[in-house]
């Protein structure tokens, strides 16, 4: 069986709290061993010097573009996952924004498909809530869900009404997948940038952080107070008003179990001065 040592490198395993200097050892593709710095086995086999390095189990990203169908010309689910794997990314949840939209089971079998034709990350296929992203009519969520789709999104956009996110979040529950819900009330907004003292001096539009909040409290509220329990997943947040938000959310094992969020980098690390 063949056997390889990856040596001095920074090995972070989150599962079992494990951050420091090590050596992993693997044997058939799996992990055998950690050892201290060193005392990994190095005649027989190969090694990697991964000295200045981190060693981690495979990334996952639960949020990814990859424009296949409709706008391959940007990227396909080949090149998509090819990309992943070369940074590290071992699983991606791919959007349903796509022309036309993965609004039914066979865009979804399409995307399971290619992503097997592909055969590098895994590629969980995310699908639409609403019929072409409209916002206006349920997809085709319990069909689309037994084909594979791991969650809901109209990612690009909100799900504007709230009698159709309360009948998304019943109906999404049913199958114990997630819903996935880009923050944003269009009505109160339409910028292309924070909304402040830097934006107006700019003379470009914002976007107030309430737009993404009043949404991120809405559904939190249709969710929990009703005891619907769908797992609801806020996108991209970009507010310490939406971080505090979940958070409350969040007080009790219920709210655990039923509310997370992501932040993409540029939110987390960059503001607009």
């Amino acid at each position: 069986m063949s056997r390889l040592s990856i040596t001095g490198g920074r090995v972070i395993d989150p599962a079992n709290e494990f951050d420091d200097r090590a050596d992993v050892v693997l044997e058939g593709g799996k992990v055998v061993e950690v050892t201290a710095p060193g005392a990994a086995p190095t005649a027989g086999g190969q090694v990697v010097d991964a000295s200045g390095c981190i060693v981690c189990p495979g990334l996952i990203d639960p949020h990814v573009h990859l424009r296949e169908p409709g706008e391959e010309e940007k990227e396909t689910i080949a090149s998509g996952a090819a990309a992943a794997v070369a940074g590290g990314f071992t699983s991606v949840c791919c959007m349903p924004n796509t022309k036309p939209a993965i609004d039914d089971d066979g865009r979804v079998d399409f995307v399971l498909h290619q992503a097997a034709r592909a055969n590098l990350a895994n590629v969980f296929p995310v699908g639409a809530i609403t019929k072409g992203r409209q916002g206006a009519e349920l997809a085709e969520i319990g069909l689309m869900a037994d084909a594979g789709a791991v969650a809901f999104s109209d990612d690009g956009v909100v799900v504007a009404s709230a009698g159709v996110m309360n009948k998304a979040l019943t109906y999404v529950a049913m199958t114990g997948k997630a819903i996935m819900q880009h923050c944003e009330d269009s009505q109160l907004g339409g910028g292309v940038m924070n909304a402040g003292p830097l934006a107006t001096r700019l003379g470009l539009p914002g976007w107030p952080r309430v737009a993404e909040e009043i949404i991120i409290q809405r559904d939190i509220l249709l969710n929990l107070s009703q005891n619907i329990g769908c797992r609801y997943h806020v996108q991209h947040l970009s507010s310490g008003g939406s971080v505090e938000l979940v958070r409350r959310a969040r007080h009790d094992l219920f709210g655990q179990l039923h509310v997370t969020a992501e932040v993409s980098p540029h939110h987390l690390l960059l503001t607009e001065d």
